[in-house]
């Protein structure tokens, strides 16, 4: 295989797993969070604002208190180790403030994402519905999702 040939494949490969990781057309993974839902109070003063669908290989899950304002939790492929404010069995949940690992969480945000991801932990391991699961597939790990679009590119 020549170089411009095994360049083209692996620009094509790239192509079609960014267009599939976009989710186009897919619906938020509301099932692996449930009972929860849009503006359910999640713990510690915290709000549950919206589940997106996946986009760049992730689900944005936002979160909302009156006092530390808006967080963003992505939810991703887990990579196999532990990385991410939290894990489930199949998704690492990963805090996105800008902060690069640096900045410390407030405590009730953690409690609260650990729960969540507890909840996430229990749902996969039920019944999981073919939209989740199409969801699921969609979504990437963090560092596939920082050579793909760029770290200042997923806040």
């Amino acid at each position: 295989m020549s170089t411009a040939t095994g360049s083209s494949a692996a620009h094509a490969r790239k192509a079609s797993l960014l267009a599939f990781a976009q989710g186009l057309g897919s619906e938020a993974p509301w099932c692996l969070i449930a009972p929860l839902q849009r503006g359910s109070n999640v713990g510690k003063g915290w709000t549950l604002v919206t589940l997106s669908s996946v986009r760049e290989g992730a689900s944005i899950m936002e979160l909302f208190h009156p006092q530390h304002g808006t967080a963003k939790v992505h939810l991703c492929a887990r990579s196999g180790r532990d990385t991410g404010l939290t894990h489930s069995h199949l998704l690492d949940l990963r805090l996105m403030d800008g902060g690069d690992g640096q900045r410390p969480t407030t405590e009730s945000l953690a409690r609260v994402v650990t729960g969540i991801a507890k909840r996430i932990a229990k749902n996969e391991l039920g019944t999981v519905d073919g939209a989740t699961l199409d969801a699921m597939a969609r979504m990437l790990t963090h560092e596939e999702r920082k050579a793909f679009y760029g770290p200042e590119n997923l806040l």
